[in-house]
């Protein structure tokens, strides 16, 4: 065991504890957890990853699961909670005081703001003396995550506005909160999470407000949250990107392999055509056997700029989708430039490597190399912007237009693209 006093763990933060409690085999995690407070393991449970706390909390008899789940920030125990199945979760909500917090929290689909928010905040009215306000503030700071920004709502619970701690300490009575009260933005419950970020990091908001169509003030999101969020929004991103399914931590090899196997069959399936244009083309190939050279050239082109697009599509797609169109104009453009001076340096290397390989027509076959590169760069944005537009516009996550699926069609596009100039220029050789 562990050279440690209980005194080193009981000023240890949150998530140095949780990171040695980790480390700890079953026999030593039990002897510290009878001597850390329910107070303690509830924020050490906090720093975990929701379904690694879930297994450890398992562990222990539904009294004090529930007594750790309550000492929880709503959120927090919201993603415990959220992790287990149905039964065991309606076991537990029973017995929680904060039952009807939590059961709001998980009624949102993971995906929307509600589920990410807190419902512990102070809130102010207009007609507030500033010195009641602090006192009110003072009574209820224990109970809440941050006081940094307080709330202002009319008696109706309607969101009005905020007032920072430090202009409310700062300003003397007589003076109503309404004199200080400044206009702050606010997201809806029903809100993709993904935009709620984007806002608050447009409006450099540590917490930002969550209202209802009312406009009825239900909660505020944390920056700390909002950075957890877009980790995992992230995370899933790249793995569609890389046609991957969604992982999970310590998966067996043979699940993983076999939630993989049917998106590596399906890039199987797309990539045969790419064979079969090639043999259609052979008797190009074998009358000019210098444009084998420059086929990976043709297509690894056209696969990375296609990508490029694609990742910059997906990403003003998730901020501002109305703009993906119009910014897809300008990656058509961005083509037509890095496409010309692509294709006119390929002419120059492909005519002089035709002349010491005495090909017959090497001015034709140049052509051929750098027009080929030229139209497949211009062509590859277009698919990079049209189908992750096109998905969107179905309803669909656009991040399934991912690269592997993106490369393919660009192969085959560069594929036609090529051939069918060299079939047109060279294929009377």
């Amino acid at each position: 065991m562990e050279k440690i006093t209980i005194e080193t763990l009981q000023n240890m933060h949150p998530h140095d504890l949780s990171e040695l409690f980790l480390k700890w085999d079953a026999d030593e995690r039990h002897y510290w957890m009878s001597l850390l407070s329910t107070q303690q393991l509830s924020e050490m449970f906090s720093y975990l990853e929701p379904e690694i706390a879930v297994e450890f909390i398992r562990e222990l008899d539904h009294t004090l699961q529930a007594q750790l789940i309550d000492l929880m920030e709503p959120d927090d125990a919201r993603d415990l909670l959220f992790k287990m199945d149905d039964q065991e979760k309606q076991e537990i909500l029973k017995e929680l005081e904060s039952q009807d917090k939590i059961s709001q929290l998980l009624s949102y689909d993971e995906d929307e703001s509600g589920a990410h928010m807190t419902t512990d905040f102070i809130s102010l009215t207009p007609e507030m003396d500033v010195k009641t306000a602090t006192k009110q503030v003072i009574t209820q700071a224990n109970d809440v995550e941050t006081i940094s920004r307080l709330f202002v709502v009319d008696h109706a619970g309607h969101f009005l506005g905020t007032v920072t701690l430090k202009r409310l300490i700062k300003t003397k009575s007589p003076q109503l909160i309404q004199a200080i009260m400044e206009d702050y933005p606010h997201v809806l419950d029903t809100e993709p999470i993904e935009e709620t970020i984007h806002k608050m990091r447009d409006y450099s908001a540590f917490e930002m407000p969550v209202c209802n169509q009312s406009k009825l003030l239900l909660g505020m999101i944390m920056m700390d949250d909002a950075l957890d969020t877009y980790h995992e929004e992230a995370t899933e991103d790249y793995e569609k990107l890389s046609a991957l399914p969604e992982a999970e931590h310590e998966e067996h090899f043979s699940r993983s392999a076999f939630k993989r196997l049917p998106w590596l069959l399906i890039l199987l399936v797309l990539s045969i055509p790419i064979a079969y244009i090639t043999t259609l083309f052979e008797e190009v190939l074998v009358a000019v056997a210098v444009l084998a050279f420059f086929q990976p050239l043709i297509l690894d082109a056209a696969g990375d700029v296609a990508t490029q697009t694609l990742a910059v599509t997906l990403r003003i797609l998730t901020k501002n989708p109305k703009d993906a169109l119009k910014n897809g104009g300008k990656e058509v453009l961005t083509g037509l430039l890095t496409g010309f001076i692509m294709g006119i340096s390929a002419f120059v290397i492909a005519y002089f490597l035709a002349i010491q390989m005495n090909s017959a027509q090497p001015l034709a076959l140049a052509i051929v190399v750098g027009l080929s590169l030229w139209v497949t760069v211009m062509l590859s944005p277009v698919l990079g912007v049209l189908i992750p537009v096109s998905i969107d516009k179905l309803g669909f996550d656009p991040a399934v237009a991912s690269g592997p699926f993106i490369t393919t069609l660009a192969d085959l596009t560069s594929l036609l693209v090529f051939f069918g100039l060299a079939t047109a220029l060279l294929g009377g050789l």
